[in-house]
């Protein structure tokens, strides 16, 4: 009798990229239940082909492990199909327009919610006001939410109802002291009135699953507020989660963590406690990101810090000594260099490089701030969508336009961090999902100097996001007793030109040996 173990499902004819120490390449792959069984050739995959074994055969194209988004709030993707959905506006009037539409639709003193607008896509290149909400929204409160994440506007009545002070930081005022309607970095997660409820997180979390896993991406580093640490509970509990996730709790949840013992690795193969997310400044496009020189377009201002000097040293020390990682937000210039003193001050050098302490974006990151970093190991995890979507010279310039030509030219330095033995990481911030994407920021950055390699780039989308969550063991690679998760891609990248990869999709996507996306 024989005791040939065969494979649940097998893919044939492909052109393998492995991602191991040699990248070695393979023809082929065969899965038994969600783990790699045997990676090879056709003919070394034969016998593992059972009766009931299934077979995908390509014809040529590349796999490579599954994309590992590192920087994501899934959820909140997905609610632009739960609420007004103003991402694709083309218009400040289209936009208007929208919510008129939706307004129509609801009670008086019912919210309206939009989500997604972004003024770099408008022919007005300008910030949505109350006083463009006030004529059509007497009667219903209304709160747009920027795709940064970093900035609403409300209009009048919702600025009253949500008892606002005009006189805290980030409420724009007018040249007589009136409010316009702009918010800036305001934490409004307490008003219960514009969150969503926990059905909302539910269907969202799974739009947002879903987009996932049609664009190749099988695991992510999710950024998880208080509101959605127990909906991912309620799924994981039922099996329900359809992608991986490795959890950035953020800085409110630390206390109750700690409290509970838990530290970074807490949890299974499909949802796993790892880091905490701090926030030490705001973004490019509301000017709130913290910087050394002032805005090129808004003499005077610099932004702001989040956390004074005592603030940061007290909590990059708790994380730390949490037995958690370090997932801090710092855009500017003068927020990144803060925040690394802070890091290089308090937490010794060799214990930094085992708990792979990281910052999230780290945009306009300076030279002199990466090499100091080799000391700590500080790992960088930044959006190279960020620069196809809005840092291409004469193109689509909010960069160009928030910090001029030079700074612009300099921003998202992704070589100069691996040319200096970092690890770099690659996430969407959902602006947007999508490695594919992101990739033409790092591969076509408009500074010759600082692009990547395809092969740079893709690596930074599977093994660094892997090693960075310490989950190497289980994924990142395509290797023999790793989960089965891969990205089939459309062409063979062994044999295109770069500027082919304009035409690459996602043809299927393969988790834990099972087909969770098709094309076709």
């Amino acid at each position: 009798m024989s005791n040939q173990l065969f494979a649940d499902f097998v893919i044939l004819n492909g052109n393998l990229w492995t991602l191991d120490r040699d990248f070695s390449k393979a023809e082929s792959v065969a899965v038994y239940q969600d783990i790699i069984l045997k990676v090879g050739t056709n003919d070394e995959i034969q016998e593992f082909i059972g009766p009931e074994t299934k077979i995908l055969n390509l014809n040529g194209q590349t796999i490579i492990p599954g994309f590992i988004d590192a920087h994501t709030h899934i959820a909140w993707n997905g609610m632009n199909k739960v609420y007004l959905d103003l991402s694709s506006t083309k218009s400040l009037r289209e936009a208007v327009e929208k919510v008129q539409q939706t307004i129509a639709t609801k009670k008086p003193g019912e919210w309206i919610l939009g989500r997604s607008w972004d003024q770099s896509n408008w022919s007005e290149q300008r910030y949505i006001t109350a006083a463009d909400l006030d004529p059509i929204s007497p009667e219903n409160p209304v709160i747009l939410r920027h795709v940064s994440g970093h900035f609403e506007t409300v209009n009048s009545l919702g600025f009253d109802l949500l008892n606002l002070d005009p006189n805290q930081q980030g409420v724009d005022l007018d040249e007589e002291g009136n409010p316009i309607g702009t918010l800036r970095d305001i934490d409004l997660s307490d008003r219960k009135e514009i969150r969503p409820t926990f059905d909302d997180f539910i269907k969202g979390l799974n739009y947002g699953m879903e987009e996932c896993l049609s664009l190749g991406i099988t695991s992510v580093h999710d950024n998880v507020t208080f509101e959605l640490f127990p909906v991912y509970k309620h799924l994981h509990e039922r099996n329900l989660l359809k992608i991986r996730v490795y959890g950035i709790i953020y800085e409110d949840m630390i206390d109750e963590i700690i409290k509970l013992g838990i530290k970074r690795g807490y949890g299974d193969q499909w949802f796993r406690i790892g880091a905490v997310k701090l926030m030490t400044d705001g973004a490019m496009s509301s000017r709130t990101a913290y910087l050394y020189e002032d805005y090129a377009d808004m003499k005077g201002e610099k932004g702001f810090a989040l956390y004074d000097e005592d603030k940061l040293d007290e909590m990059v020390t708790k994380v730390h000594k949490a037995n958690l990682q370090i997932a801090a937000h710092a855009i500017g210039d003068k927020a990144i260099s803060n925040l690394i003193t802070s890091i290089m001050k308090n937490i010794d050098s060799q214990e930094c490089k085992e708990a792979m302490h990281r910052i999230e974006h780290a945009e306009l990151l300076l030279l002199k701030d990466i090499e100091r970093s080799k000391e700590h190991g500080i790992v960088f995890s930044m959006q190279p969508n960020f620069v196809w979507r809005w840092g291409m010279i004469g193109v689509n310039g909010l960069y160009e336009q928030r910090v001029g030509i030079d700074r612009t030219m300099i921003n998202n330095p992704f070589r100069w961090v691996l040319d200096n033995d970092l690890l770099l990481v690659f996430g969407s911030d959902g602006m947007p999902l999508g490695p594919l994407y992101g990739i033409k920021g790092a591969v076509f950055h408009p500074n010759e100097k600082l692009r990547l390699t395809l092969t740079e780039a893709i690596k930074c989308y599977t093994i660094y996001p892997a090693i960075v969550s310490n989950e190497l063991e289980l994924k990142g690679t395509i290797e023999e007793g790793k989960l089965a998760d891969f990205t089939i891609l459309s062409h063979n990248l062994d044999k295109i030109e770069l500027e082919e990869f304009h035409d690459v999709d996602v043809l299927y996507t393969i988790l834990g040996g099972k087909i969770a996306y098709s094309k076709e």
